[in-house]
């Protein structure tokens, strides 16, 4: 039988805009490439972009990191926005008749989650939660040193709780969810709103840090959203620290935002708040990691 530290994991991230692929062996990624996301609406077109991802050569294992819920290796949009895909396609199944391996399907920022606990910010905590705040909204939590999924895959999906109830409608159905607000397409949309040009949000950090108190204000509204999140969070399960990735969660002086925001909060509620450090192959690692079978998952 193959070392787990020898195996190579076939390592897949799936996202709204592109596939990365890369072959893990040893913790280390190797070989990486990445492809743009079928946006189709079909996961056939999705398994044969992955399957043209590849490698050539015979590997150990695959291991998928998705957006979206997973369950029992199905995988449906929680948000069609981001990912458009039949509900409950058997991606597992389908990945297994194409590459001729049985593959791990789980959530991507579950799996970026797990990389953070194992190799990450995480290192000393039990309770822990990963944000991803790019695109949409994502989060992974640990709990008593357990990967949460979830029964039905739906753990950790923060970004759609509720932040403001007479808010702008979500993708997954619900009105004023958090990733209406502090995502990165809802600064966009949000920004070209008060600013009244179109703006992305590198743009929009951009004006708030030229002194335009409305991007200032979009973003402040942001941060306020994510805290609460936070706080709520650890109301419901007691979390000792908070990582924040993703392209937002990472764009300079956000963190510090949300800690000096955090500081305004009972203390009850307060907890650290440091940036990721798997880096933005977490998911591809995380998955892998959980490949080799030396988790917990609940």
């Amino acid at each position: 039988m193959t070392a787990a530290s020898d195996r190579t994991v076939f390592a897949v991230d799936i996202g709204g805009t592109k596939i990365a692929a890369a072959e893990v062996r040893g913790g280390r990624l190797l070989d990486r490439r990445q492809t743009v996301t079928p946006r189709t609406g079909s996961g056939d077109d999705l398994v044969a972009a992955i399957a043209g991802l590849a490698p050539k050569h015979a590997f150990d294992a695959i291991a998928v990191a998705t957006t979206g819920i997973v369950r029992d290796g199905a995988l449906t949009a929680l948000n069609p926005q981001t990912l458009p895909i039949e509900n409950g396609y058997p991606l597992a199944r389908a990945l297994d008749k194409a590459l001729g391996v049985p593959p791990l399907v789980v959530n991507d920022a579950q799996a970026a989650a797990w990389a953070e606990f194992c190799v990450g910010a995480a290192h000393g905590f039990r309770n822990f939660a990963f944000f991803t705040v790019s695109t949409g909204i994502g989060c992974g939590l640990v709990i008593d040193g357990h990967l949460q999924t979830g029964a039905t895959g739906l753990a950790g999906h923060a970004g759609h709780m509720m932040s403001d109830p007479g808010g702008a409608m979500c993708g997954c159905g619900r009105r004023g969810c958090l990733e209406t607000i502090a995502s990165g397409t809802a600064l966009a949309r949000l920004g070209s709103e008060r600013l009244g040009r179109p703006v992305g949000a590198p743009d929009l950090f951009a004006a708030a840090r030229q002194g335009d108190a409305n991007a200032a204000e979009v973003i402040g509204s942001a941060i306020n959203a994510l805290v609460d999140g936070f706080a709520d969070l650890t109301a419901a399960v007691d979390v000792d620290c908070f990582a924040v990735g993703g392209g937002v969660g990472l764009a300079d002086g956000f963190i510090a935002a949300l800690e000096a925001r955090s500081r305004l909060l009972p203390a009850v509620f307060q907890r650290p708040i440091v940036a990721a450090q798997a880096g933005a192959d977490a998911g591809l690692l995380g998955a892998a990691l959980l490949s080799e079978g030396n988790f917990h998952l609940k």
